[in-house]
C-alpha cells in the first residue's frame, strides 16, 4: 500500500475579485491542520483545507459562495 498524501489548499481572494489556488504537499494530516489554522488567519485567504490524495489524484470542486470583502488596505495603485 502506498503512504498516503497530504495537501493543503490554500484559496486566496485576490484584489482584483479573482481567487488563486496553492497546493502544499504536508508530511502529516496534524501538520497540516496547524498550518491551516495559521493560513486562515490572513484576511486574504478565502478558504483553506486539507485534502488526502487518492490513487495519486487530486480532485478540486469548486463551488461560488458569497464573497469576501478585500481588506481597505487594498488599493488599484502602488503605495511604494
Amino acid at each position: 500500500m502506498e503512504p498516503s498524501v497530504i495537501v493543503m489548499i490554500v484559496t486566496l481572494a485576490m484584489p482584483n475579485g479573482e481567487e488563486s489556488v496553492s497546493v502544499k504537499p504536508m508530511p502529516d494530516v496534524h501538520v497540516c491542520r496547524k498550518e491551516a489554522e495559521i493560513e486562515a488567519s490572513d484576511p486574504f485567504v478565502a478558504r483553506v483545507t486539507c485534502s488526502e490524495l487518492t490513487d495519486g489524484k487530486l480532485e478540486l470542486n469548486f463551488k461560488r459562495t458569497v464573497k469576501r470583502k478585500i481588506p481597505e488596505a487594498v488599493v488599484d495603485r502602488s503605495t511604494g
